[in-house]
This record gives C-alpha cells, structure tokens and sequence, in this order.
C-alpha cells in the first residue's frame, strides 16, 4: 500500500514522560501474577517444579499472546467512517496488523509446543479423555493462527478479520479444554468451578494480549504515521477496548478470588500464616496495583505519547506540544 500523507498533521510527543510507563507498568504486574497463579495451579497438580510451571506458564501466555490481539483485530478494528479517511485508516490497519503477524509467528509456535508437552503430561495424570478434543483444537488452531500469521497478506486488511474471528473462537474453546485439565485434577470437574476456571482463563488471555497489542502494536503504528484519521481511528479502538476492559478485569479478579477461596476460605489470617495464603496476598496486591493503573491511566493521558490516542479532547486543547494548534 503507497504512502498517503495527512492534510492536518498532528505531532507525536517526543517528551517521554514517566507517566507513559503506566500501560507497561500493567502489563508488567499481570505477567508476575500470572506466573504466581500458574505456580500456585500447578502445586494443586502436585506439579509446583520450575520446569512444570515455567511449561505451563509460557503456555498461558502464548494463548494469552494470540487470543488478545485477535479480539482486537476481530472487535475494536473497523473501516472508517468517510471515504476521504480510508487510506489513512487502512494503511494505519495494514501495519498494526504486520506487527501482530510477526507475533504471531513467534507466540503460535511456542504455544502449541507446550500445548502438547501440558496435553501429554495430563494424560500421563489420567486426563486423557480431554485429549482428542485438545489435539482437534490445536490443529484447527495451527491452521487458522498459521494462515493469518504466515499467509498472503489481502489487499484489504479488514478481509481478515474472519479468519481472526474464526482463530479466536477456537482459543476460547481451548481455554475451556485447559479449565477442564485443571478442575479434573483439583476439584474432579465440578461444573461450577469449571465455569469459574474457563472465565479467569479467558479474562486473562484477553486483557493480557489486547494489552500487549496497545503496546507493541497500536502505539507504534500509529507513531510511524502520525495523522489526524490515524489518531482518531487509534483513539476509537482504545476506548472500544476500555469498554471491554470493564467487564474482562472484573471477572478476572473475581474469578481469582472465587478459587482462592477453598485455600483460605474467609479468614483473612490464613493470608499471613500458610504458604498459599501468603502467595494468594501477593497476587491480591498485584491486582490492587492493576486497576490502580487501570483507573489512573485514562485519567492522565497516559495511554499514549501521541496527543489524542487516550482522549480525543486532548487534539484541541491549544498550547500543548502536540496539539495541532502547536504545530509549526
């Protein structure tokens, strides 16, 4: 796709400031509690060696990788409203979605490797009825991931979001597959703490890899090609996202609690006196830091270093170093 250049230019900010650490800051505590949760799963398998967690774990977060930037792509991702704003839109798609491919073409393969390490260690603990379903998953898996992240790129980048739709589908099933390894093991499959598992699974698959996504793939784009529709077009996904983000933490924290509970039930001393009581406070504190961030990030522009991308207000407001109006 040709350049195109932008009729009303908007300057990025060069001004780095500390407050625009906050969304790595996030990204950074649900990964330590991510790691704390998978540890404190595995030890319920009487798995809790390094090796085991660190399999798992790598696990998850490939998933979480994957499945987050396809709800992007499937969800928050859309044409533009006016035809003079689609090339700006389109190209801005088209390289947001070259970021995510390259990825993709590292997290699928670590993913379906410990896949199929976590598949053969739970039949190995007498879980393998799950097992057809698994592999099933993982190969339509490989083939929908594979074709987004290693096939032709279309013309139109929107022509994809099918095949993202299709690939998401199928990782949330995985997600009830993996929820269904877990509670089998733990809690002999109860239906009610199988539902809790597969939220608290996909919740956090979800936030993390849309997450990832503002990061390491909207924000750089955006700053490769710094336009008024390219900010706009940023600017509506994110807050698509927030809408998102207002369901998807919720259930993450009160899914996490909900299993919590059978380990410290509602005594708040069992937190400070046993092992998984004090692993259970570390990961409340790391989520108390999360939605701290949540709530903070929004409220001081700290989404983005590009004027505009957090709240659309910011491009008019006169006299700021990225304002239109101060634009040379």
């Amino acid at each position: 796709m040709s350049a195109v250049s932008s009729p009303v230019p908007v300057t990025a900010s060069t001004q780095l400031l500390d407050k625009y650490m906050l969304p790595k800051v996030a990204l950074t505590v649900i990964t330590i509690a991510s790691l704390v949760g998978t540890w404190l799963t595995m030890t319920t398998h009487s798995a809790g060696a390094l090796g085991s967690v660190a399999v798992r774990w790598l696990h998850l977060i490939s998933f979480a990788a994957l499945a987050g930037g396809l709800m992007w792509i499937s969800l928050f991702i859309r044409p533009a409203d006016k035809p003079a704003q689609a090339p700006f839109v389109a190209r801005f798609v088209a390289a947001s979605q070259g970021r995510f491919r390259r990825i993709a073409q590292v997290a699928l393969p670590l993913f379906l490797l410990t896949a199929l390490l976590d598949l053969v260690r739970f039949s190995q603990w007498g879980v393998g009825w799950l097992a057809g379903g698994e592999a099933a998953l993982l190969l339509g898996i490989a083939l929908t991931v594979g074709w987004f992240a290693y096939g032709p790129r279309p013309a139109d980048p929107f022509r994809q979001r099918g095949v993202a739709r299709l690939a998401l589908g199928l990782l949330l099933l995985d997600a009830l597959v993996q929820a269904a390894f877990d509670v089998t093991l733990s809690q002999g499959g109860q239906p009610l703490p199988l539902a809790v598992r597969t939220l608290h699974l996909a919740a956090f698959g979800l936030w993390f890899g849309a997450a990832l996504w503002n990061i390491f793939v909207s924000v750089p784009a955006a700053r490769g090609m710094v336009s008024l529709p390219v900010v706009v077009a940023s600017s509506q996904q994110l807050e698509r996202f927030r809408v998102v983000v207002r369901i998807i933490l919720p259930t993450l924290i009160i899914t996490g609690l909900i299993q919590a509970y059978p380990y410290v039930g509602l005594n708040p001393s069992a937190l400070f006196t046993t092992p998984f009581g004090r692993v259970i406070l570390l990961k409340l504190l790391l989520i108390v830091v999360l939605v701290g961030v949540f709530i903070t990030c929004p409220m001081w522009r700290a989404c983005s270093p590009i004027a505009g991308m957090c709240n659309l207000d910011d491009l008019y407001t006169p006299n700021t170093p990225s304002s239109p109006e101060a634009t040379p």
